[in-house]
């Protein structure tokens, strides 16, 4: 068992890669607390555990309070006396629409839940990696949005771009409480996130993009790169971003007009708003009023 007396804290956990990689990690020995905001969801996952809670616990959890994930890592100090892993997964798909129309509130709230929670996950978890000798690992999700334009919208790839900047710069400063810092670029993944932005019905992602494997990126993909940079046989590693996406960005073209289609399906013409993902909490699409 790679991850044999070792203790994570998984966000965004409810579904997609956040629960593949609570299933992954529990199944190679490490004791878990899977944190998301959507309750129903939370609860499923915790009815689906075949695990007593002597190794996994659940935490109800906005990711952009600074006292929520405060709270839950001290959660699972209390729970489970230490920290070694903390998988900073949760995501939302965030502001989309023209530059010129996206709503302040609406990018913010982006930022807040994409960049604002891998700060706050670092910050606390790091506090008390430093307690063990053994240091710890820390890896954040960010995605193939955030290493060039033309796979995310503009807040989303942004706050993704940060995540990999931040990513670095905390792995160079933590390297010497033998803290290791790095981040997971998915592709396209089969995720209820995904599913909000573009259709899912394909056995391939040939069929859909230019993608050089001919696979349908799953969310075990990820959780396995996750497991990898969570165990020992990657004590080498820190300060990496590693891009899982079947050589997708190889070349990108066309992946943001494959979303920009889907949302014609609404048949509103220009729109804009905020995509809430798989939280739990309402999405909105807004339509752009035709200006002269």
């Amino acid at each position: 068992m790679r991850l044999k007396n070792k203790v994570s804290i998984i966000t965004g956990a409810a579904s997609g890669i956040g629960k593949e990689s609570v299933l992954k990690f529990l199944d190679e020995g490490s004791k878990v607390v899977a944190a998301d905001l959507n309750t129903e969801a939370l609860n499923n996952l915790k009815n689906e555990i075949d695990h007593s809670d002597e190794v996994f616990e659940t935490f109800e959890c906005d990711v952009s309070s600074e006292e929520a994930i405060k709270d839950l890592v001290g959660f699972a100090i209390k729970k489970f006396n230490k920290l070694d892993v903390i998988f900073n997964n949760a995501g939302i798909g965030g502001a989309f629409g023209p530059i010129t129309e996206i709503n302040l509130n609406d990018w913010q709230r982006t930022t807040s839940i994409l960049l604002d929670s891998v700060f706050l996950g670092i910050k606390y978890a790091a506090k008390e990696m430093q307690r063990n000798s053994s240091g710890g690992s820390i890896i954040n999700t960010s995605s193939i949005a955030g290493m060039a334009a033309g796979s995310g919208p503009q807040a989303y790839s942004a706050a993704k771009a940060a995540v990999i900047n931040l990513t670095q710069t905390t792995a160079h400063e933590l390297g010497e409480d033998n803290i290791r810092v790095n981040s997971i670029s998915p592709g396209v993944i089969s995720t209820p996130l995904l599913q909000t932005v573009l259709g899912d019905d394909r056995d391939s992602n040939k069929a859909l993009l230019d993608q050089p494997l001919e696979a349908k990126g799953m969310p075990i993909d990820i959780a396995n790169t996750a497991l990898f940079l969570a165990s020992d046989e990657s004590k080498f590693i820190t300060g990496i971003n590693i891009c899982v996406d079947g050589g997708l960005t190889l070349d990108r073209s066309g992946l943001m007009k494959q979303a920009a289609e889907e949302y014609d399906k609404f048949d509103m013409g220009p729109v804009t708003g905020l995509n809430m993902g798989s939280t739990g909490q309402e999405s909105t699409i807004e339509p752009i009023d035709d200006k002269d």
